[in-house]
């Protein structure tokens, strides 16, 4: 297996602290252990770093994750490196 980086891109309006630390709960709580979160034009980015047999896995793992926890996806960003070769 090996560790896959890439964003999931998440709307979300505006947060208050307490809003942010309850997403990060719910993050967590769903299996996203692996992605930190920061702020995007659209809303959350989560940047993950998940161990997987392929990319594609990692990527679909991390969707049905963050679909559980109640979000929707919609983007998916990826570093150049992680299409190379």
């Amino acid at each position: 297996m090996s560790a896959y980086r890439f964003s999931v891109i998440v709307p979300a309006k505006e947060m208050t602290h307490e809003q942010i630390l309850d997403v990060t709960d719910a993050l967590g709580h769903s299996g996203c252990t692996d992605a930190s979160i920061r702020g995007h034009a659209s809303g959350m980015e989560l940047l993950f770093e998940r161990t997987a047999d392929s990319l594609e896995a990692a990527i679909s793992s991390a969707i049905a994750d963050v679909s559980q926890a109640g979000f929707t996806v919609s983007q998916i960003e990826l570093e150049p490196e992680a299409i190379a070769g």
